[in-house]
């Protein structure tokens, strides 16, 4: 073994995981086979029978006894009692010979004979039912107690057929949950051995590239913080500073999920800076650069909390996400961001109404369900800006609704 080559060492050290490998696959496909045998088994053989018998029991109560009732009462025309209860005989006939179509196991067919001749019996007890209807008789003849009696008789017959199909599908979990314990062991003692036999391998092998693995760690660590430089940059918009749009997209999304899981509110403000176009008219896009840039930093260092986020949406526009913070919270932050911007007070000759740079706020605070649409949000922030723009522009238009 010593007189063996690195690369000789190195071909017998993976062929021997692959092999360990394909073992495991193996021992891991013929559980899962087995496996899925028993969740058939518990399923079609004790789920679906327990569903079609609680849906003979219903049928009882609400496509027969309810009908009979309604008779009683007139509340049926004889034509349309001997239709429904037409209707829900064959119903249940079709239910119980479902049933009857699964498997049986022979504890079982003793009750089951039992209980068909008790759904034989109320079978005709509700044909003679229908045959009075059918022959205009007097509803009236009809015995409550009779008909509550054998109603309470079938639903217990068919209740302890329930009662069955459950205790066998609890057996039936704890054959499949066993099997799954074995299926563990088997596979852990697996993995063990060939962990074992891998490490005898890799132990001569990595003590003769221990320097090349730590020169391959240095390189790796240099390229990790330098993808970390980089995705940062991705997310960052070059000239503010501040996250972009397409940070943006991710967080939104990803907060928008958050709110609505845990029911709390989510605000989204989207700001413009007042006549932006005019001001690189006049002062020049560098000056404008400054100006987006003063505003940037403005908008981020009024956010105080982790949990609130500044964005560049592009041109003059930005956007700010607030988490978990209530309607009256929201509205006060808003309007600190437009002071706050204010307060620089960055000579602006386009701005008519103030003589310098100012921003407009449109702002949307709701608590989000699982079924709203995230745009609607978005939707709702933009023509709330809009408005604040049509009412003369450096103000804050907040709403609470969608």
């Amino acid at each position: 073994m010593e007189s063996l080559k690195l690369k000789t060492k190195l071909l017998y050290l993976l062929v021997s995981v692959a092999l360990g490998l394909l073992g495991v696959g193996f021992v891991g496909y013929f559980n899962l086979l087995t496996m899925k045998r028993n969740v058939d088994t518990l399923y079609f053989g004790s789920m679906v029978p327990m569903t079609e018998l609680t849906s003979i029991n219903t049928a009882y109560h609400h496509e027969l006894e309810s009908n009979v009732y309604r008779w009683r009462e007139k509340i049926l025309r004889d034509e349309d009692f001997t239709r429904d209860i037409t209707l829900g005989l064959t119903n249940i006939d079709q239910l119980w010979a479902s049933y009857r179509s699964h498997h049986t196991r022979p504890e079982e067919v003793p009750y089951i004979t039992y209980a068909d001749g008790r759904i034989d019996v109320m079978k005709r007890y509700f044909e003679e039912i229908r045959s009075l209807a059918t022959q205009h008789t007097k509803a009236s003849s009809i015995s409550i107690l009779t008909l509550s009696d054998n109603i309470t008789s079938i639903h217990n017959t068919i209740a302890q057929l329930i009662s069955y199909e459950i205790a066998v599908a609890q057996y039936e979990r704890s054959v499949t949950l066993n099997h799954h314990q074995n299926s563990l062991m088997q596979l852990a003692v697996m993995l063990g051995v060939i962990l074992v036999g891998v490490m005898t391998f890799a132990w001569r092998i990595f003590t003769q590239i221990e320097r090349q693995q730590q020169q391959l760690l240095d390189s790796s660590q240099a390229l990790q913080h330098l993808n970390i430089k980089l995705e940062q940059a991705s997310y960052t918009d070059t000239l503010t500073g501040i996250f972009n749009r397409r940070y943006f997209n991710l967080v939104y999304e990803r907060e928008f999920k958050r709110a609505s899981r845990a029911l709390k509110p989510i605000t989204f403000i989207m700001i413009d800076i007042d006549y932006f176009k005019p001001y690189n008219d006049t002062y020049g896009h560098l000056q404008g650069d400054i100006a987006l840039q003063n505003v940037a930093r403005v908008l981020k260092t009024s956010l105080a909390r982790p949990g609130d986020f500044a964005f560049r949406l592009g041109g003059e526009e930005f956007g700010i996400i607030l988490t978990d913070t209530d309607a009256a919270s929201a509205r006060q932050m808003v309007e600190r961001l437009r002071f706050n911007v204010e307060s620089l007070n960055m000579e602006h000759k386009g701005n008519k109404n103030t003589g310098i740079v100012t921003i407009s706020l449109g702002a949307i605070c709701v608590t989000p369900t699982m079924s709203m649409n995230n745009e609607t949000l978005l939707h709702t922030a933009d023509t709330n800006l809009y408005v604040a723009k049509e009412r003369g522009r450096n103000q804050v238009v907040f709403t609470t609704t969608l």
